[in-house]
């Protein structure tokens, strides 16, 4: 009989294993701000580390936000950063799986019931959160804007100007099916994040 998600969760909290989106936050930090070379030992090792851990459909798992969403950015801005070349199979497949789990409006929303499940769940609709690290995470891996990015910007300048039930949905976990946390700051912080970096690759070129 499977362990109850709960309980999965406490493990995790435990036992504190490596995760894609720790992993991939350290590299885009070393990759982006320090003097690290490319590619280094460590960020090799890392790099390695994720192409292992990255799930059969493209995507990661993020421990703590919601959370293919989130582990995929992390994976994905963080090999960029360490040199990761765009045409690595493993990064295809993550473009070709967030490309596939757009929303119609333009957005990307994720379920509280992907960490449940083990499994990514749409949530039903966009969410300002979601829809940054996607389109941030697709604009990381691309050489010039793509349909999906376009579509994903007007989202989020659309959607900033609006209120909705979304924007209190939460983007981060604590455990799987016990404890789940809305940051107040996410859906102007990560939205900010990737109007900025589509703006400085893609305008100011």
């Amino acid at each position: 009989m499977a362990a109850p998600s709960s309980y999965r969760g406490f493990k995790i909290s435990l036992t504190d294993p490596s995760t894609a989106d720790l992993t991939g936050r350290t590299l885009e930090f070393l990759g982006n701000y320090t003097n690290m070379k490319k590619p280094e030992e460590v960020s090799k090792r890392a790099v390695n580390w994720l192409l292992e851990d990255q799930k059969r459909d493209g995507s990661w798992y993020g421990r703590w936000g919601i959370c293919y969403l989130y582990g995929t950015w992390a994976a994905l801005t963080g090999m960029k950063a360490a040199g990761q070349a765009t045409g690595h199979p493993s990064i295809q497949k993550a473009l070709t799986w967030l490309k596939k789990i757009q929303n119609e409006d333009g957005g990307w929303g994720e379920s509280c019931y992907s960490d449940i499940k083990q499994r990514y769940i749409p949530l039903g609709e966009s969410t300002l959160t979601h829809t940054a690290w996607a389109v941030d995470a697709l604009i990381s891996a691309s050489e010039k804007p793509t349909a999906e990015i376009e579509k994903g910007i007007a989202y989020l300048i659309r959607a900033g100007q609006q209120e909705s039930w979304t924007n209190d949905y939460p983007a981060g976990q604590g455990m799987a099916d016990f404890l789940y946390i809305h940051y107040h700051g996410y859906r102007y912080i990560y939205p900010l994040l990737a109007l900025s970096h589509y703006n400085k690759k893609f305008l100011k070129a």
